[in-house]
């Protein structure tokens, strides 16, 4: 353990097993079997084994060569899978007593087909089913041939009347110096595990069960390279400790421990120079590259829970042990930090799993498995729960621990608080009473006091949690619309987080996002969907986590873009926290144009720079009523053309740009990534430029149109918007300049 004055690395999970080494590369089986009079006892065993081997290794290839007085392939390499039924008809033994067994014409076939039909540089395993006995000469020097590191050959040796299988065994292993022989027993699958995991049955193969071992004799520790939380979108440095176990006294040199690449990060191999003796271990930093060019979604749905990992022995070709490191979303939160207080509320019906999302998002900064509540949350039922607001926030949750574990010393910079709320009813107050900050901790449903502006309760982001079942109920639509467009009124750009989508199939949820969300007024780039933790869980899911991490980063992202403009309306002399003060009392409030998200048929969530909402209230800052009515929000559809530059919204707007790095227009990686209405292409540019590499010359690169025409980088982002075709999304090129040679 560690206290806050010592402060020690504390390890991922990692754990390790010991498979059937499939790096080498795809196997090759061959299968030799003797087809005289003494084998016949085990036709249907053999074919069985044949069957399970190819169940075993689908994407292996199979030759079948059988030998008696002659040898013949009756099973190519290259040939359909399921024409292998058909083949093990060939499969036959003499009705005379035949003991002839060329045993070493077998085996020159059997090579010559393995060097013409298979790559020299993966693995053939050679399998060889027989009673002992071979009636040619040859076969020793084919042993010789074949004991080369790409070839490996097994034993299964069968008794009969004459001979007993101990015998047949001793007499197989006289035959194949040095290999792996088991007698062929009556659970073919069973002696397929025994073979491949290279220990033989009871007495026999004495010469390799007693000293061959599949334990894995190394221990490996991955720590995080640092204890700060960093970004999703960086290199994952881990430091890598590596053990002999407590039965291993050396680890040889030249053993490979290969990471593996996915989707999200590059893969990564730490060989051993030295051999790696028992109470010396060896330590190195390791790290995953980040695969730039994700776009948003993908980039979460493509983060891995697990980083796999392969140990490759140099002593031991034969097993491969595998292994994996679960990692900690907690050490990936570091899009979180920001230098504001960013406060969240989540409003929708009961039931629908506003205190579980709450929940999760909070368990992101829990680096423990084990799922914490901080949020009074029903998840088994619609029954009521939440009766009052409830405001916490991570910087209380933390100091309320009796000591933090290393990563939670990090959240100093990530200043987050959330709100939970009763389900909607009736009697609501309006929504921009929160987003005021009137509305306190601890304030009851049933007594709701609209108070003074308090600054700890403003909300700067509302996320609505809708339900599947939602889509089906007419009202609870129309109730979470009219909600939404209070929020839209505020100048706040409501996120939109479907729960329960775990009952339907994938073509149901396909059709309520493409026909039934467009029926909110939220765009597509804010909608979520959200896998809660359900009452079964008790334990932490990276999957679900990531979902969470998403929401809460486009939240996040959000509070920060709206105290910013609050920020430059204050230094203008323009305070946004009330539209009330700026409406003096018993005055006739000033007609607004036509709204934005009235006119448009696929409304749009924005900020705007001056109000343009009719607006008023009649609400003292201090009443206590269970219905209280303390403002209505009128929309006014009348037109007024004399709107200018400076009335228009600041828009969150995708934007797709084509990276293009030489003259022949070949596009390296495409990306989309959110920006402000009101950025500057030059802004944009350097965004994308440290997204790309940081080391780029941002004068090398210019942005242009995808006809080609350069834009200026000192206009704002909302002029080109302007002359687009579509108003929340554009396709942009970032290009890099063309040198003249002089």
């Amino acid at each position: 353990m560690f206290t806050e004055n010592n402060i020690q690395r504390i390890p991922l999970k990692t754990e390790i097993k010991t498979v059937l080494n499939s790096d080498i590369g795809i196997p090759s089986f061959s299968i030799l079997i003797e087809t005289s009079s003494r084998m016949s006892g085990y036709n249907v065993v053999i074919k069985t084994f044949i069957t399970q081997i190819q169940k075993a290794y689908r994407d292996s290839q199979i030759q079948i060569i059988t030998y008696g007085d002659s040898a013949n392939t009756i099973f190519e390499f290259d040939s359909e899978p399921m024409t292998l039924k058909d083949s093990l008809k060939d499969i036959k033994f003499p009705k005379d007593k035949n003991e002839e067994a060329k045993l070493g014409e077998a085996m020159r076939i059997c090579y010559n087909n393995i060097e013409s039909n298979w790559s020299s540089d993966l693995m053939s395993k050679i399998i060889i089913i027989s009673s002992g006995e071979s009636t040619d000469d040859s076969s020793n020097d084919l042993v010789n041939i074949l004991n080369l590191d790409n070839y490996e050959i097994y034993g299964l040796a069968g008794g009969n009347a004459t001979k007993s299988t101990n015998e047949a065994v001793t007499d197989l292993e006289s035959l194949l110096p040095d290999k792996i022989v088991i007698p062929l027993g009556k659970n073919p699958s069973q002696d397929i595990r025994v073979l491949m995991n290279g220990r033989a049955n009871g007495a026999s193969s004495s010469s390799s069960s007693n000293d061959y071992s599949i334990e894995c004799p190394v221990n490996i520790e991955v720590y995080p390279h640092t204890n700060e939380t960093k970004s999703i979108k960086e290199d994952l440095q881990l430091d890598v400790v590596i053990k002999t176990d407590g039965n291993t006294s050396l680890v040889p040199a030249g053993t490979k421990i290969l990471f593996q690449a996915c989707k999200y990060f590059c893969g990564y191999t730490i060989q051993l120079k030295d051999n790696l003796k028992f109470g010396e271990p060896y330590e190195e930093t390791i790290k995953l590259e980040f695969k730039r060019g994700h776009k948003e979604k993908s980039q979460f749905e493509n983060f891995p829970s697990k980083i796999f990992f392969k140990i490759l022995l140099a002593n031991q070709k034969e097993d491969v042990h595998e292994g994996y490191v679960e990692l900690n979303i907690s050490y990936f939160l570091g899009d979180l930090k920001s230098k504001y207080r960013c406060c969240i509320g989540v409003e929708g019906d009961i039931g629908n799993g506003k205190s579980t999302c709450l929940n999760g998002f909070v368990n992101l900064f829990n680096p423990y498995n084990q799922i914490e509540e901080y949020f009074i949350a029903n998840r088994s039922s619609d029954t009521h729960v939440t009766t009052s607001i409830n405001n916490t926030s991570l910087k209380e949750i933390l100091s309320s621990k009796h000591c933090l574990h290393p990563v939670q010393e990090s959240f100093h910079d990530i200043d987050i608080a959330w709100s939970d709320a009763w389900g909607f009813i009736d009697t609501d107050v309006p929504l921009k009473h929160k987003a005021e900050g009137k509305i306190h901790h601890g304030t009851k449903k049933d007594d709701c006091i609209i108070s003074h502006v308090d600054e700890r309760y403003c909300i700067d982001c509302f996320i609505f949690i809708v339900s599947v079942r939602n889509y089906t109920n007419i009202s609870a639509m129309q109730r979470i619309e009219k909600k939404i467009k209070e929020v839209i009124a505020l100048k706040i750009t409501p996120l939109l987080a479907i729960t329960f989508t775990d009952v339907l199939s994938k073509n149901q949820l396909q059709d309520i996002m493409r026909n039934k969300v467009a029926e909110l007024s939220v765009q597509e780039c804010n909608t979520f969907i959200i896998n809660n933790y359900t009452e079964k869980d008790t334990h932490k899911d990276i999957a679900k986590d990531i979902q969470y991490l998403r929401l809460l980063t486009k939240a996040v992202q959000l509070c920060i873009i709206r105290k910013e403009k609050n920020e430059m309306d204050q230094a203008k002399g323009i305070s946004n926290l009330s539209i009330n003060d700026s409406i003096p009392n018993n005055s006739t409030p000033i007609k607004s144009q036509s709204s934005f998200f009235e006119s448009s048929s696929s409304p749009s969530p924005v900020f705007f720079k001056s109000p343009t909402q009719q607006i008023s209230t009649t609400t003292s800052s201090s009443t206590s009523t269970q219905s209280p009515i303390s403002s209505s929000i009128n929309y006014n559809n009348n037109n007024n053309n004399n709107n200018n530059n400076n009335d228009e919204p600041i828009k969150i707007i995708n934007v797709t740009i084509d990276v293009i790095p030489d003259s022949n227009g070949t596009v390296l990686t495409s990306f989309e990534i959110e920006s402000s209405s009101n950025e500057s292409l030059y802004e944009l540019k350097c965004k994308l430029i440290n997204e790309i590499d940081p080391q780029m010359n941002a004068n090398d690169w210019s942005i242009t149109r995808e006809t080609g025409s350069i834009l200026s980088e000192s206009r704002k982002l909302s002029t080109v918007i302007n002359l687009s075709d579509n108003s929340d999304e554009i396709k942009l090129i970032l290009k890099k300049k063309q040198r003249l040679l002089l």
